[in-house]
């Protein structure tokens, strides 16, 4: 958190030298007349690709820029130029000074650019710190993933101790991305409420329930073995297919799903591999 901080008071910092230092080359330019406005007027669209594009685009098109514009200024300050005869020529040294002071600049702001991709990425790092560590879904008020390893692992080896057995369900929403496309993102946390909703109102309040990914749930089902599987997904089925919108209207959801019974005389030593056998069911079974 401490790096956190000190990055942004750099990027501040950078930004303020930044801005002080444009007060250079505009004191000396826009006593220039035109030529020296276009000047400055140019410094700053450089300025601006540096910040979004980074610090090699930046130089590439300031030395670019100081390359076409020197040479045309050579030429008319030269004895033999003809174009142009009754124009005050723009002063070479100070060219020179401003090709020098531009190239500063772009490099400052090259390095402001670095640095704020640095700290998107770590707000994205530290966002998805926070992910791991809420336990709770906020959409659908079910616990998360990393809950959910913790949760079946620990039942894992309770049915290993103890015996019985635990049925894993997994449940995934097809076209969940299209969904919000269409409808929106308030019809979306709609839609995952309800259905949370009606797996809480179908299911025992002993069984846990999980959202493991954006379109993904998992169900775990203490005391349950497969022989009433097929009534709890008819059940489900019953419940979570149709779906009311805001507006009223109605809608016909689809899922993939899949299951398998843990037992103490069948056990699997790894989760992932548990998780594993139940997703590749999910490709072929339906709810």
């Amino acid at each position: 958190m401490r790096k956190f901080f000190e990055l942004e008071i750099r990027i501040l910092l950078l930004i303020t030298v930044l801005l002080v230092s444009m007060q250079i080359p505009a004191y000396f330019l826009l006593q220039e007349g035109t030529s020296g406005l276009l000047l400055y007027i140019f410094l700053i669209l450089l300025l601006v690709v540096a910040l979004l594009m980074g610090p090699v685009t930046g130089l590439f098109s300031s030395l670019l820029f100081i390359f076409i514009i020197g040479s045309v200024l050579f030429y008319l300050n030269s004895p033999n130029s003809t174009l142009l005869p009754e124009a005050s020529p723009f002063p070479l040294p100070l060219f020179l000074g401003y090709g020098l002071l531009l190239i500063i600049l772009i490099l400052i702001a090259g390095s402001i650019h670095d640095r704020i991709i640095r700290q998107i990425k770590k707000n994205r790092e530290l966002q998805e710190e926070i992910r791991q560590f809420v336990a709770i879904d906020v959409e659908t008020g079910f616990d998360n993933k990393h809950r959910m390893v913790a949760e079946v692992q620990a039942e894992m080896r309770r049915i290993e101790r103890y015996g019985n057995k635990f049925t894993l369900v997994l449940l995934q929403l097809d076209h969940l991305e299209d969904y919000k496309h269409l409808y929106g993102e308030k019809e979306a946390k709609h839609l995952l409420s309800s259905l949370a909703q009606a797996m809480q109102q179908t299911m025992r309040s002993t069984d846990r329930k999980f959202r493991y990914a954006s379109d993904r749930f998992a169900l775990l089902l203490t005391n349950t073995d497969d022989h009433s599987v097929d009534s709890i997904f008819e059940k489900l089925a019953n419940s979570m297919t149709t779906h009311q919108l805001l507006n009223g209207k109605y809608v016909t959801l689809s899922f993939r799903s899949g299951y398998t019974v843990y037992e103490q005389d069948k056990p699997i030593q790894d989760y992932q591999l548990l998780f594993s056998q139940v997703e590749s069911e999910m490709v072929a079974r339906e709810l």
